[in-house]
């Protein structure tokens, strides 16, 4: 009788162990798509190939009521002073109070802010850029009724990859709009 009972403690401490681990409350973080802060990002506004293009860099400025800031350099004098907040919830990655990624992420998932549908198209796609090739980027169409859409790729850990966009004023071909060129450490 002694072993029996030592056996159903021995399997009960056990469970206990093992099941929370199991539970929902265990479950892995969701991936964030958030821009690395300890990161310079340079983008160009087009193509990569485009010489013509213009490029900025945007670096981490601060953190601030739960967002975290973003500015372009002092050096990128063409768009001096542009800037955003960016925050990540349960719910979302947001820039701006604008939700631009609906999670938990999944392939067909859709949402709308504003004047803007958006959906997430895939969940695996692979995207190089002259930074290095990102795995397991998530595609979000935004689409503006009477305008078009804007398609952008975000990379795990790294946030947006590439934006491309097919509008009325592109006459319905799809253009690269912005493309991560430079990803460096502070």
């Amino acid at each position: 009788m002694k072993d029996l009972v030592k056996f159903l403690l021995v399997f009960v401490l056990a469970l206990s162990v093992i099941l929370p681990l199991s539970s929902p409350v265990a479950e892995a973080k969701q991936t964030s798509y958030l821009m690395n802060t300890k990161k310079l990002y340079t983008y160009k506004q087009g193509a990569a190939s485009d010489k013509s293009a213009t490029s900025y860099t945007l670096e981490f400025w601060k953190k601030s009521n739960g967002y975290n800031h973003w500015s372009t350099i002092p050096e990128d004098s063409i768009i001096e002073g542009f800037g955003f907040g960016e925050h990540e919830t349960k719910d979302g990655l947001y820039t701006n109070d604008i939700k631009i990624l609906a999670y938990p992420v999944k392939k067909g998932k859709s949402w709308k802010d504003g004047d803007s549908n958006y959906e997430i198209r895939a969940v695996n796609w692979t995207i190089t850029t002259p930074v290095g090739t990102f795995k397991n980027v998530i595609e979000v169409r935004e689409t503006l009724k009477k305008l078009g859409y804007r398609t952008s790729f975000y990379a795990p850990g790294v946030g947006l990859v590439l934006e491309t966009s097919k509008t009325k004023h592109t006459k319905g071909k799809t253009i690269t709009d912005l493309t991560l060129v430079k990803l460096k450490n502070k």
